[in-house]
């Protein structure tokens, strides 16, 4: 019977073979042209050639490695993923595409299985809102904020009213340092959903980035009544009531942290900043301590401890605790300065003049250090500097060291 099909149907099968052959060689057509817009940088009309090609020939795991590589130039990762993952489907040996498949998925940083979960969840299902929020939130832990933003809003497009994804857009927006954003969105999620703990606990933070200290209570409180015991909310709450300079309410919440978790850094470091403010400062070594105890690279811990033991003149364990601050985050640029005013007292100018121009020059060329710069609800050098360390004094001197080292060297060529 099937002998008998084939002798039947044997002129369709021919013709059929014969378009086949015709097809192929249009796609390679397509190909070489492609490959010719790649060398010539237009990559825009090559990744149009080769999907001409694809659609005449599937086949070509070749061309979909093309295209991976072009997406992947571009920087458009989620792309190329797709690519090279239908090589290698079409081509189970193809080892360029394996390398360049997980060469992408290290440029990325998520892992392997988790990317091929989420980008399959979204092309066997596009309004997937919880796969694009996941994958989001991905992207946003790496610091893809470009593509945390795409998820998100693509979302959007489809499903406005899902609070999970005003929240992690409020999260990201935050992340960013864009607060004003950060606080809409966190209020958008709590509209549509009320109950939401994490909302109002974040946007609880966001008030307090924006010194809307009363806002911020309120925030931290209902998300107290939500999710009651929470050693984060009562840290909070004691930074809060430390920044409204109700001190004992403050010690009180951040007590109830430490009772929930006693390795609590944050809350051991607030109270070390309100010791030191209350001029306390055998106290307010004692929760520095327990802070590096907890975490040896809180930065800000060194940092405080050594202006408290700057404070009290002791300059040799301040400056080693600003060496300890600056070898975790070198651009902390106070502990540089800090460390110039230590120097200066023990009669080191050179050494600190050395200190001072390091200071100077990252607050000219980057502001200070990126930690610095991001709102994480943390005093950075909460504790006071006596005078500033004499600040005017150094840089006096320093510019006036400079200004006299370019007159000798203009003599100096005079006389040659």
């Amino acid at each position: 019977m099937f002998f008998e099909f084939l002798v039947r149907y044997n002129y369709l099968f021919v013709i059929f073979v014969v378009c086949i052959a015709i097809s192929c060689d249009n796609a390679q057509n397509h190909i070489d042209l492609g490959d010719k817009f790649v060398l010539e940088g237009k990559h825009e009309k090559a990744i149009e050639e080769y999907r001409k090609a694809v659609e005449l020939d599937i086949s070509a795991a070749e061309v979909y490695y093309k295209l991976g590589d072009i997406y992947s130039k571009k920087e458009m990762l989620e792309k190329a993923v797709k690519e090279y993952r239908k090589a290698i489907e079409l081509r189970p040996d193809f080892l360029d595409a394996h390398k360049k498949l997980s060469e992408t998925y290290a440029k990325i940083g998520v892992p392997d299985d988790k990317l091929a979960i989420y980008t399959d969840a979204i092309e066997k299902e596009p309004k997937n809102s919880e796969a694009r929020i996941r994958l989001g939130i991905y992207y946003q832990r790496l610091k893809r904020m470009d593509l945390a933003f795409e998820q998100y809003n693509k979302v959007l497009e489809y499903d406005p009213y899902n609070p999970s994804v005003h929240y992690n857009l409020g999260v990201a927006y935050q992340d960013l340092n864009l607060l004003e954003k950060a606080i809409s969105s966190y209020e958008k999620s709590i509209e549509l959903k009320p109950g939401y703990e994490k909302a109002h606990f974040n946007l609880g933070i966001a008030y307090i980035a924006t010194d809307q200290f009363d806002k911020a209570l309120k925030e931290l409180k209902k998300a107290d009544d939500l999710k009651p015991g929470n050693d984060d909310t009562f840290c909070n709450l004691g930074l809060v009531y430390y920044l409204k300079g109700m001190m004992d309410k403050a010690i009180d919440n951040l007590r109830k942290a430490i009772e929930i978790d006693p390795a609590k850094a944050d809350a051991h470091y607030y109270l070390g900043v309100i010791y030191a403010s209350k001029n306390d400062y055998e106290k307010a070594i004692e929760e520095n301590l327990k802070v590096i105890a907890v975490d040896p690279k809180y930065a800000n811990a060194h940092f405080n401890l050594g202006t408290i033991y700057h404070k009290q003149e002791l300059f040799d364990k301040a400056m080693e605790e600003y060496d300890k601050t600056i070898l975790i985050d070198r651009g902390f640029a106070d502990a540089y300065y800090n460390k110039a005013a230590a120097l200066e007292k023990l009669g080191r100018d050179a050494e600190a003049r050395d200190e001072f121009e390091k200071y100077r020059m990252i607050r000219k060329t980057a502001g200070g250090s990126p930690s610095l710069l991001e709102f994480d609800a943390k005093l950075t050098g909460a504790a006071e500097r006596d005078d500033e360390f004499q600040k005017q004094k150094i840089e006096a001197e320093a510019l006036k060291e400079a200004e006299a080292l370019r007159e000798k060297e203009k003599a100096e060529k005079l006389k040659n």
